[in-house]
């Protein structure tokens, strides 16, 4: 009888035999060495070809072409017949293995964070000097030769700062030639891309300067050549173009990156996933820098990546002028960190004193006053904060004359804490431009307070 009362037409037999071929999940019937006598639809259409099953209770079978199965086995008669069924679990075993991949990126992401950080200090000491060496008076040909260095060596330092940086430490932001770091992109890439793609470059000469991280920003450039390259190598073989331009729109710095290969779902490209190597981070990189980027693609064929960057204001005041004749006293525990700030700031006409602990420093300033002092955040002992405390009680207006040096990053709290008691900080290691702009700003900032 049917619920409603009727006679069914069909025997109970008909009806099982039916409900095993309809049901969605994979079933079959094994007899005692595991061959298949039974199996529904599902099951062929999942399994097909395998004429027999492991008699283990459960386990995980991958099939090509359709996904990961957890497949289990129940006993059925007496006879050894069993029944054996499976439950897709591809998302599952595609999420432990995304987890174990990110884990194990994690893992090296660490392991290549602590060798920047070991590489980052003698690179920018490296560089730094250079640029100090350039300023002497050289013959042309080592002048020449001292710039080489001077281009090499930052290169170098820019790379271990991106690596860095990818690992949460905070940008630096510095003004860069977007057009020498788009060719030098370029040419980092060019033995890897296939002779069948052509890049373009149609860059703007007199475009201005950028502002930012110089060593991220050339990560984000890296990334959408590698995107485009990857656009147009499934258009083989057909031969692939890769347009790369630069302009000055609105006030603002463009960087295009067109190719001829399939059009892309704009509105999607910058989800994880869907848009290529790394493009929703460098979406927001764009973002941190004040910037932005954004996508768009033609109906039949081509997209267009758009990175937009702030435009480079040179400081109007002169640093030279407001160091000249200054007393500045430098404390570091590190004796090449002290040489290098004293040999910058002597050469633009300041008083430089050196104290090698924050006792030695406290001693100094309790017979002089200073104009200015550049201290260590952390240094064993008696620390620079301990010191600036020590100097606040002492000389407030000298207080407002603190700039720390600091190797670790800068949490949002710390930053707020400095920026309320008007104290400028300076990560390690820094450049002489770095340096030299700090104080710059540190100064202005003091002549406004006096006016």
């Amino acid at each position: 009888m049917s619920r409603d009362g009727a006679t069914l037409t069909l025997d109970p037999a008909q009806l099982v035999s039916m409900m095993f071929a309809l049901l969605p999940v994979p079933v079959a019937i094994t007899d005692g060495r595991g061959r298949v006598v039974l199996c529904n639809s599902c099951f062929t259409d999942v399994f097909q070809g395998i004429p027999s099953m492991s008699t283990e209770p459960q386990r995980e079978i991958e099939v090509p072409g359709r996904g990961t199965f957890q497949v289990q086995t129940l006993p059925l008669t007496d006879q050894g017949y069993k029944i054996v069924f499976a439950t897709d679990v591809s998302d599952q075993t595609n999420l432990r293995k995304r987890a174990a991949g990110l884990e194990k990126m994690a893992a090296i992401g660490r392991v290549v964070t602590e060798v920047a950080n070991e590489l980052e200090a003698p690179l920018a000491d490296i560089a730094s000097y250079a640029f100090l060496v350039e300023r002497s008076a050289l013959t042309p040909e080592l002048r020449q030769i001292v710039g080489i260095l001077l281009t090499k060596a930052e290169r170098a330092s820019h790379l271990v700062q991106s690596l860095t940086a990818l690992g949460g430490v905070t940008p630096r932001m510095s003004p860069f030639d977007l057009n020498t770091m788009v060719r030098n992109v370029v040419e980092l890439r060019r033995g890897l891309l296939d002779p069948d793609v052509e890049v373009v470059l149609e860059l703007d000469g007199s475009l201005p300067k950028a502002i930012g991280d110089p060593s991220l920003i050339e990560q984000v450039v890296l990334t959408l050549l590698i995107n485009a390259e990857d656009s147009v190598s499934s258009i083989q073989p057909t031969s692939g173009t890769i347009d790369i331009r630069t302009c000055v729109r609105n006030s603002r710095i463009q960087l295009h990156v067109s190719s001829n290969g399939p059009a892309r779902d704009a509105a999607r490209i910058f989800e994880p996933g869907e848009g290529g190597v790394g493009l929703n981070i460098c979406a927001e990189i764009a973002k941190d820098h004040d910037g932005e980027l954004y996508a768009w693609s033609s109906y039949d064929r081509g997209a267009t990546l758009t990175l937009e960057l702030p435009v480079y204001e040179e400081p109007v005041s002169g640093v030279g002028r407001r160091l000249k004749g200054k007393t500045v006293l430098v404390v570091d525990d590190e004796a090449h960190i002290t040489d290098f700030v004293d040999e910058t700031l002597t050469r633009y006409g300041a008083v430089v004193d050196i104290a090698h602990s924050g006792s030695d420093a406290y001693e100094r300033f309790k017979s002089q006053p200073y104009d200015l002092v550049i201290c260590d955040r952390h240094m064993p002992g008696f620390s620079g904060q301990g010191l600036y405390r020590l100097v606040q009680d002492m000389d407030p207006h000298s207080a407002q004359r603190f700039l720390f040096m600091t190797a670790d990053p800068v949490s949002a709290d710390t930053r707020q804490l400095l920026s309320e008691h008007k104290v400028h900080f300076l990560r390690k290691p820094f450049n002489v431009q770095e340096l030299l702009k700090t104080i710059d700003r540190l100064f202005s900032q003091d002549e406004t307070r006096d006016s």
